[in-house]
C-alpha cells in the first residue's frame, strides 16, 4: 500500500488518519514535481545585463533600442 505525506522540518508527515506501527521499516520515494509546459515558458537564448541578446540574421539590421525597451517593459 502507498501512503502520501510531506516533509516538514526533516520529518515525513503522513496524511491525517494514517497510523503505521512503531519500528516499521519504510521506503520513502520523492514524487516528481511537474514542470509547466514548455510552450508557456519561453526565454531568450541568452541574456546580457538583463537584456536579451538577439541573433543577427544574415544581412538584416541589428535590433534597435526601441525593440529592446519594448521587450523590457512588457509584463509577463
Amino acid at each position: 500500500m502507498i501512503y502520501r505525506g510531506k516533509v516538514r522540518g526533516g520529518v515525513v508527515v503522513l496524511q491525517p488518519g494514517i497510523q503505521l506501527p512503531e519500528e516499521l521499516d519504510v521506503t520513502v520515494e520523492p514524487v516528481p514535481v511537474e514542470s509547466p509546459p514548455s510552450s508557456l515558458v519561453s526565454y531568450p537564448a541568452s541574456m546580457r545585463n538583463g537584456v536579451p541578446v538577439f541573433p543577427r540574421t544574415a544581412g538584416g539590421p541589428a535590433p534597435g533600442l526601441d525593440l529592446v525597451n519594448k521587450l523590457r517593459d512588457e509584463t509577463p
